[in-house]
């Protein structure tokens, strides 16, 4: 989740201190929570699945846009700020009227999961990006094995999730219509390429 949280701060609190900081924050409704640095093959695991889904977006020709973990997003409805490790927006991206740096409309949100964040990503965090009415797709990556669990919103609003384990499978990802080979997500990565 993160290293230290501080309390019973406002949004402009939160807001500021970024600003003044080289550092990266995120906002629990009242809480600033400093954000722990991930290991190298967490940062890879991102890049490549931002990377395979830019192709393949490209590849149909869709007009989304692909974020990396600098981009915040605000979740209004429960006083959330979070900076998950992709992020996907097909719409115009509409950014947060508190905070101009942060967005509000993603279609796909994706969190590489580490031994420290993996209960809070699936529990609490995922709870709330639920609030969020653009969001069709949540996929968190295991960093430890081949393993990919994606949770998709249906048209009667309950989620459904998929598994996918092995390096020779795929993930389909509904919200954007394509597939990514899992071998590709985990390319480079040591112990896990193949």
């Amino acid at each position: 989740m993160g290293q230290a949280a501080f309390s019973g701060y406002t949004y402009e609190d939160y807001l500021t201190l970024e600003k003044q900081s080289d550092g990266k924050y995120e906002f629990h409704d009242g809480f600033i929570v400093a954000m722990a640095g991930g290991s190298p093959e967490h940062g890879q695991i991102g890049m490549n699945f931002s990377r395979a889904i830019g192709n393949e977006l490209e590849k149909k020709g869709k007009a989304c846009i692909t974020y990396s973990s600098d981009v915040k997003i605000r979740i209004e409805a429960s006083h959330r700020t979070y900076y998950p490790d992709a992020s996907v927006v097909c719409e115009k991206p509409e950014k947060s009227q508190r905070d101009p740096l942060a967005i509000t409309n993603p279609v796909l949100i994706l969190e590489v999961l580490s031994e420290s964040t993996a209960a809070f990503d699936r529990g609490a965090k995922f709870s709330h990006y639920r609030t969020l009415s653009s969001l069709r797709e949540y996929v968190l990556i295991s960093q430890t094995e081949a393993m990919v669990d994606t949770y998709f919103r249906t048209d009667d609003g309950t989620w459904e999730i998929r598994t996918i384990i092995g390096q020779e499978e795929m993930v389909q990802l509904k919200s954007l219509d394509c597939e990514i080979r899992m071998a590709d997500i985990y390319r480079l990565v040591p112990g896990m390429d193949e």
